[in-house]
């Protein structure tokens, strides 16, 4: 069985249609050609641009960055086309000194598009008809309908073949078949590359297998930190809510523990327990200063003043750290060598 590496596909342009195809090799020998829409599988599938629609310039630009230089071309095409540049699309190519330039409709360009959406029709690329033509100088083919002409290194289209006499100063070459046509060569100009809007809805899921994988551990990894985050936060507020039961449950001896936050506001907004309030507030302020490896044996808080019990090692420490924050500090060793302080605002 014939492989085929590529199929251009040419077009009548009133009304749009199949005019032929071109079926050639990976070496770019033409092997079959027919009409209609039944042209055989391929590696790549083309699109010949019509040459009724195209027009070539020559432009003779000077060094320039990209952008820049695609700046010139917009800049000499408003000079050369019929019409405002916007209803016209085009793309360049570099060939040696001068820069070809290829203009085409943008309602042409359209039409097609909604043409070939309609057909499913899906080619890679579309390129210019003239790029079908031999790499001889001279050249008259038939196009997709029309012919094209190649003269003194300009390309044309012409609907009579007879028009050549008229363009062709050294005289015009003879006309050729659709046989002498020749494959795109590899730097020929891509006027638009890949599946165009609304040619076709499918998706090729594969080249986005990584992407989506890579996604989904992200966001695996992400939803894990946050739980993770939110186990450390409930541990926390657990190891909290217990410190200030055992804290309440200190200072208020006797007292059942509920609600030790409600019931400590209570406390501080009764008049008749002002005082413990305060002793209260003067014990919090106190156990910010103090790390909780200190040692500290026990802490009663009574009448506006806080009393602490230490071991004889931290007898020095705690009362310098604590005068340094401005608090008065009054110290009794007991019988068995412990420390009680007393201590006031």
């Amino acid at each position: 069985m014939t492989q085929f590496h590529r199929v251009v596909i040419r077009l009548h342009t009133a009304p749009l249609a199949v005019a032929d195809w071109l079926a050639f090799d990976a070496a770019g020998q033409l092997l079959q050609q027919g009409q209609g829409t039944q042209w055989p599988a391929a590696e790549q599938l083309d699109l010949a641009l019509p040459a009724a629609w195209l027009t070539q310039h020559r432009l003779r630009l000077p060094a320039s960055k990209d952008k820049q230089r695609q700046q010139l071309i917009a800049q000499a095409l408003e000079d050369r086309v019929l019409g405002p540049l916007a209803d016209y699309r085009w793309q360049s190519q570099r060939l040696g000194d001068d820069t070809c330039v290829w203009v085409w409709p943008a309602a042409e360009q359209q039409r097609l598009s909604e043409w070939l959406a309609s057909q499913s029709w899906a080619p890679q690329r579309w390129i210019a008809e003239f790029a079908l033509l031999p790499a001889q100088d001279d050249v008259l083919l038939p196009a997709g309908e029309g012919w094209l002409l190649r003269c003194a290194g300009q390309c044309l289209w012409l609907a009579d073949a007879s028009e050549a006499e008229l363009l062709c100063p050294t005289g015009a070459p003879a006309a050729q078949s659709r046989a002498a046509l020749a494959a795109p060569s590899k730097d020929a100009a891509v006027l638009l590359r890949g599946k165009l809007s609304g040619v076709s809805l499918r998706v090729d899921w594969q080249q986005w297998h990584w992407p989506l994988y890579l996604l989904g551990v992200l966001l695996v990894l992400l939803l894990l930190g946050q739980i993770i985050q939110w186990r450390q936060l409930a541990s926390r507020e657990a190891s909290l809510r217990q410190e200030l039961r055992q804290t309440f449950a200190s200072l208020y001896p006797g007292v059942p523990v509920v609600d030790p936050v409600l019931q400590w506001q209570s406390l501080q907004q009764n008049p008749a327990s002002q005082g413990q309030a305060d002793a209260l507030a003067l014990a919090q302020k106190i156990a910010s200063q103090l790390d909780g490896n200190l040692g500290v044996e026990s802490l009663a808080a009574k009448e506006g003043k806080v009393s602490l019990i230490l071991p004889a090692s931290q007898a020095a420490a705690i009362p310098a750290r604590l005068q340094a924050q401005g608090l008065k500090v009054t110290s009794q060793t007991l019988p068995d060598g412990r420390s009680q302080l007393e201590i006031t605002p």
